[in-house]
């Protein structure tokens, strides 16, 4: 399986409208390499949440200002991480592909936790900030401190506030 298969099955096929036709879902899941997957989960979470989706620097959904990041956990490595949130304004909305499980956790950062979870970046990019998590195999399905802010679907990411 791929992180652009998995989410078109997982997510945007189950939540949203424009994919309901069967043979757009036979389409979708033969190309999976073909659609820019990080918008359709934007798209589908303000579907599935009623947000309007805005894409502004900062935040991608009004009204409550919340930003969505679409991430791979790396099969070897078990890490996890986004850059660029130096400038988000509210909470973070996370899909993460882990490639080490082939399948999907969802993590919700309320903005009051956004100092907690971000760390320096290094080098050329020290003036910004990025969000590192990582993958326990040994501790069965466990993302240590980011499971704090896992939550159990996607429809729940979505809907929380």
């Amino acid at each position: 399986m791929c992180k652009n298969l998995t989410i078109l099955r997982d997510i945007v096929i189950p939540y949203l409208p424009a994919f309901r036709d069967p043979a757009c879902q036979k389409f979708a899941l033969a190309n999976p390499e073909a659609f820019n997957v990080e918008r359709l989960v934007e798209l589908t979470l303000a579907h599935v949440g009623q947000m309007k989706f805005v894409d502004e620097k900062g935040y991608d959904f009004l009204p409550d200002y919340s930003d969505s990041k679409t991430v791979t956990v790396n099969a070897t490595r078990f890490t996890a991480e986004i850059n660029g949130v130096e400038n988000k304004i509210g909470a973070l909305r996370i899909s993460a592909y882990n490639a080490y499980t082939d399948n999907m956790a969802y993590f919700f950062v309320p903005k009051r936790d956004m100092k907690r979870v971000k760390r320096p970046c290094y080098g050329v990019n020290e003036h910004k900030e990025r969000v590192v998590f990582s993958y326990s195999t040994v501790y069965r399905d466990s993302y240590g401190y980011f499971d704090d802010y896992r939550v159990d679907s996607f429809s729940q990411l979505a809907n929380i506030r």
